[in-house]
């Protein structure tokens, strides 16, 4: 062999062996340089040359690139959840709230759930759901509270008939009489809630309507009967002579007090 001239393989024998030969020699041979005590490892048994042990490195590194380590001290885990999504501070979350049930959330109760919110690590996106979550739930508690009442009411007034027997009657329009001597527009809307469908409410405002005096009614600020007998036809008659007053229209949402009035004025003009 002529001395001047040199093969790849003699120049260069580590570059020959990593690379391989290239008329198809063994490929594996690439490991040989490696040194004795990782040279046999399993996993390096998959690769068939450097250039795909390398694009598995590459890709590899590039997917733990986009991991988030598990963390293991409080700034750790606080960097997590700001990596997340959390906003940067308690008062920096955005949801938005349902109009229909917004009058119910009160803002200082909405701090405090903010503040929580954010302690723990919530993103918008979660403070949102659980905002949703108790909306619909009092929308439904809202939209059954009709019947609920309606409910309680059958249930005080069974147990009022047993109790009061044949003086059911007279002792309900003496609570009645009570509730518009004396109830504000403030007692007057309680007692269409819940409060007023308890027993031992309606007995107390049946008791003070027994006491009710002509004198004592008249000097009451929120009395509606304090009215003489004559009044009281007068205004009778002026029911009788409209046709479209709501004591004559079922359907009417203020039917149901008219016909409580007209009942009062009755009696106010022939006695019970």
């Amino acid at each position: 062999m002529d001395e001047q001239t040199v093969t790849t393989e003699q120049a260069n024998p580590v570059e020959s062996t990593l690379m391989g030969s290239e008329d198809g020699g063994d490929n594996l041979d690439w490991k040989s340089s490696l040194p004795e005590d990782i040279r046999n490892e399993p996993t390096l048994q998959n690769f068939k040359d450097v250039e795909s042990l390398a694009k598995t490195v590459i890709h590899q590194q590039k997917a733990m690139g986009s991991r988030i380590p598990l963390p293991k001290t409080d700034e750790e885990l606080s960097e997590v959840y700001n990596k997340l999504g959390r906003p940067e501070s308690a008062d920096k979350y955005e949801y938005q709230l349902n109009e229909e049930v917004k009058q119910y959330f009160d803002e200082g109760a909405l701090s405090r759930f903010k503040e929580v919110a954010h302690a723990n690590g919530l993103n918008n996106k979660q403070v949102q759901a659980l905002i949703d979550y108790q909306s619909g739930e009092l929308a439904e508690v809202i939209q059954n509270e009709p019947s609920q009442l309606a409910a309680q009411k059958i249930e005080t007034e069974d147990y009022l008939k047993k109790e009061w027997g044949a003086e059911y009657d007279r002792n309900v329009r003496a609570a009645q009489r009570a509730l518009q001597v004396y109830g504000d527009e403030e007692i007057i809307d309680l007692m269409n809630t819940s409060a007023g469908n308890h027993p031992a409410v309606v007995k107390l405002f049946a008791k003070l309507g027994k006491e009710i005096t002509e004198d004592m009614a008249q000097n009451t600020a929120n009395n509606r009967l304090a009215v003489s007998p004559l009044d009281a036809k007068m205004e009778i008659e002026q029911v009788f002579n409209n046709p479209n007053h709501p004591y004559f229209k079922d359907q009417h949402p203020e039917h149901k007090a008219a016909v409580e009035r007209m009942r009062e004025l009755h009696e106010k003009v022939y006695g019970n």
